[in-house]
């Protein structure tokens, strides 16, 4: 009995173990699927989080967070039937998830291959606790999972391509800073060239020490490329978080991307979507001109909903025109004097007030301006200095005047003129009248010129020669008469109509109106609808207002003579890399052309010779769009980013800031034209702006592209709301 006693006791703590193992099998095995559940519902409000900076950026994110859109997004029994059971919550609250931002501005130094970068961001937390309601234990989970919301802004590269980038210098060339693609990478300098890379190279896709397929240039002698940084192919994307990359399935697409430069449809709103990224919604200044040069200058929507009419504004005009050499088109511009417009910033009392209210007033001068030509294209009369035409002749020439000889048009004179062979062209008026033609017997079949139809005649013939096929038709007949073998068959001929000769109206002379002298300087209006490209033409800006400047157009943008050399205290140099007295600068514009100090908008139509550079210094990052190259023409290629007009020959181009192309030009989209016509090229002195690297000096509306970063993940108690 004691024995059996032992074996009862042992039996049940057999069985009592037993049920406490299953038991913390069945508990460990709920608590994992509800950490799996916790876990999903910090998922979709990450994922939901991350696709809105993706395409809108932070500052969406941040509106949306506060307004505690994120936390409802819990998973339901419609995203998957495994849901169906469980209860979410986050903190105290029922039915949500706890999101919240825990650090505004976090800063972190990237390595490569964007080694120095700055990502400045907000860190947002995520925590999501889970019950499953149908089982026995009720067992809760809580996960919690930290993201950065990374944003490097772009004016910390020295290059940056959107599209396809090229490189290919003809003189040699070092690049100071970062350079990234966002596509592929072609680098392949021309000759003896050597091309040095300070920095840091990266490209989405390939990195490619040889030519663009769609180049259709000869690059067969190559120069010497040198990388003092890494050279790293196969990156990330890096991406404007801009909104209309949701209309489409290609995130980032050119026309998405100049989206952010265009004005807004009315029914949109600028706090939602695409128009937190509109750069009309984030100006100081809106700058627009209607039909009959009618110029209307307001507040910017981030001021004040545009409500603030500015009716005394000298800073702006409408004067004058001239030739765009590389569209071949007439320039209607809206001129900018951004001496004017400082002088106005520093001593208005209308939009000053509004400024300092909402920046302080050590930042209440005008910082950022949105320019934009909404006059219909074609609708002007253009007054012009034409050379006047007025001693002529009446004159016949057997040969075709040249251009500068008459005055159209050239009457052609012309006789009946008979010919043994067809004319060549220049020789005669088509058609032709007719032909001669007589009939002719052969042996041979015509060939094509001959003309009309053939009949085929047969003779009986006997030859001691075995005909050639072709030669005869029928059957052959073999005699032989003992003294030699004859053939006897009906031999061919062919009857047929040959050309003799061709009857047309012969050019014999030209008569027209020859010049004999000319008449200079008289003036007259076209009265003529002509066409004329839209145009920002800034001038007089080597010194900008005291806060820096940025111009925003949809336009193509020209900048005259030296930009941003000299600062409010007067200090400044020219034709150097010493950035250390500059002011935050940007231009965002269709195109952006460089006009030398030496510019003159009369001689713009006239040869190249007439258009001499001189030396200019321009200081500002660059957002602009190119043509790329397409097999037929040549891109240009980043060492002809910026567009030139003039002849810049031994002629010094000393340039400092930052080189972005995001999109294909809309407006200005003729193909870069080559050198000797439209321009020649500069000793080009380029090099990064080295203040871009501290974010405090970045141009106003520098834009940030997305580097998204998961800090932390982790198990949490029921209930937390911090890590």
């Amino acid at each position: 009995m004691a024995l059996a006693s032992s074996s009862l006791l042992l039996l049940a703590s057999v069985i009592a173990l037993s049920n406490g193992n299953s038991t913390m099998t069945a508990r460990n095995s709920e608590y994992f699927t509800t950490t799996y559940a916790a876990e999903a519902a910090t998922e979709k409000a990450l994922g939901a989080i991350v696709q809105d900076d993706q395409n809108y950026g932070e500052g969406l994110v941040f509106i949306r967070n506060a307004a505690g859109y994120y936390n409802t997004l819990i998973p339901t029994a419609s995203d998957s039937p495994y849901f169906a059971n469980y209860r979410f919550s986050g903190g105290t609250t029922d039915d949500a998830v706890f999101v919240a931002c825990i650090n505004a501005c976090a800063t972190n130094v990237l390595g490569p291959p964007y080694s120095g970068l700055q990502s400045v961001g907000a860190t947002y937390q995520i925590i999501a606790n889970a019950k499953n309601t149908t089982t026995m234990y009720g067992i809760e989970a809580t996960v919690g999972q930290q993201v950065v919301l990374g944003q490097i802004p772009i004016f910390q590269f020295a290059i940056f391509y959107n599209d396809t980038l090229e490189i290919d210098p003809g003189a040699d060339m070092a690049v100071t800073g970062m350079v990234h693609g966002n596509t592929n990478v072609y680098i392949i300098p021309n000759r003896a060239v050597t091309l040095t890379f300070s920095n840091d190279v990266s490209a989405t896709g390939a990195l490619n020490l040889s030519k663009n397929p769609l180049d259709p240039s000869d690059r067969s002698s190559i120069g010497t490329v040198t990388f003092n940084g890494a050279e790293v192919a196969d990156v990330n994307p890096l991406n404007l978080p801009v909104g209309t990359n949701t209309s489409g399935s290609a995130t980032n697409g050119g026309l998405n991307v100049s989206a952010i430069l265009q004005v807004p449809p009315p029914s949109e709103s600028p706090t939602e979507g695409v128009g937190t990224n509109r750069l009309f919604n984030q100006v100081d200044m809106i700058i627009s001109i209607s039909n009959g040069n009618v110029i209307t200058v307001t507040s910017g929507m981030a001021v004040d909903n545009a409500a603030t009419i500015i009716s005394n504004a000298p800073f702006v005009s409408t004067n004058g025109t001239f030739y765009n050499m590389r569209d071949g088109s007439e320039v209607a511009p809206i001129d900018i004097d951004v001496g004017q417009l400082r002088q106005w910033s520093a001593t208005n009392t209308v939009l000053t007030p509004l400024l300092a209210t909402i920046r302080g007033v050590s930042e209440a001068n005008v910082q950022s301006i949105f320019v934009v030509d909404q006059r219909s294209l074609g609708n002007y009369v253009v007054v012009t200095n034409y050379t006047c035409i007025t001693n002529t002749v009446t004159l016949i020439s057997s040969s075709y005047p040249t251009s500068a000889d008459y005055i159209p048009p050239v009457t052609t004179n012309t006789s009946v003129t008979t010919s043994s062979s067809f004319p060549g062209a220049g020789t005669y008026v088509p058609p032709i009248l007719s032909t001669n033609t007589t009939s002719t017997t052969s042996s041979t079949y015509p060939s094509s010129t001959d003309i009309g139809s053939i009949t085929t005649n047969t003779t009986l013939t006997a030859s001691g020669t075995y005909p050639d096929p072709g030669t005869y038709t029928g059957s052959i007949t073999t005699n032989d008469s003992g003294s030699g073998t004859t053939y006897t068959y009906n031999a061919l001929s062919y009857t047929y109509n040959t050309i003799s000769g061709y009857i047309y109206n012969g050019i014999t002379g030209y008569t027209y109106t020859g010049i004999i002298g000319t008449a200079t300087n008289v003036n007259y209006t076209t009265n003529l609808v002509q066409y004329a490209e839209p145009g920002v033409v800034l001038t007089n800006g080597a010194t900008l207002p005291a806060n820096g400047l940025s111009v925003v157009t949809p336009d193509p943008l020209y900048i005259v003579g030296n930009w941003n050399v000299t600062n409010n205290s007067g200090q400044g140099q020219l034709q150097t890399h010493d950035v250390s007295d500059t002011l935050p600068s940007a231009v965002f514009a269709d195109a952006v052309t460089i006009l030398s100090p030496a510019w003159n908008p009369n001689n713009s139509s006239n040869g190249i010779s007439s258009r001499t550079a001189a030396p200019d210094t321009v200081n500002a990052a660059i957002l602009t769009g190119i043509v790329p190259s397409n097999g037929t023409y040549y891109s240009g290629g980043v060492e002809n980013f910026v567009r030139l007009q003039e002849n810049w020959t031994g002629v010094s181009f000393c340039y400092n800031g930052s080189m972005v192309e995001m999109f294909q030009s809309q407006i200005a989209n003729y193909p870069w034209p080559g050198t000797g016509t439209v321009y020649n090229p500069p000793n080009r002195n380029w090099a990064y702006d080295t203040n871009f690297s501290d974010p405090t000096q970045l141009p106003p509306l520098t834009p940030k592209i997305i580097y998204i970063n998961r800090a932390r993940w982790s198990s949490l108690p029921p209930g937390a709301t911090a890590f």
